[in-house]
């Protein structure tokens, strides 16, 4: 195997550990969840309602769910919707984020 092959098994195996976590946790339980696909018999077996991954966001009360990267736009601006912010701008799909530690 390649090196470019066991980092794609890598990134893969990535995008579907936090919605596992969250299944573990029974966090996701009874709520909407959306994932990498192969996820999936996990997610619904864990007793989590899932969302198609077309959707690329899910969002349940405080619980926000991305299938890949390619949703982090999406989440990003359900994020800031429940922290009480308002995403402006000409095509609202695309907000900048700012991260970082304060002192």
């Amino acid at each position: 195997m390649s090196l470019d092959n066991e980092v794609g098994v890598l990134e893969q195996e990535t995008k579907m550990l936090e919605q596992l976590i969250l299944a573990a946790a029974g966090v996701a339980k009874d709520r909407k969840c959306t994932a990498f696909p192969p996820v999936k018999p996990a997610l619904v077996a864990s007793g989590t309602h899932w969302v198609e991954p077309d959707t690329m966001a899910a969002k349940d009360g405080n619980l926000i769910t991305v299938t890949t990267y390619e949703g982090h736009p999406e989440f990003i601006q359900h994020f800031m919707k429940a922290l009480g912010g308002n995403i402006s701008g000409s095509d609202k799909k695309n907000p900048l984020s700012l991260w970082g530690t304060f002192k």
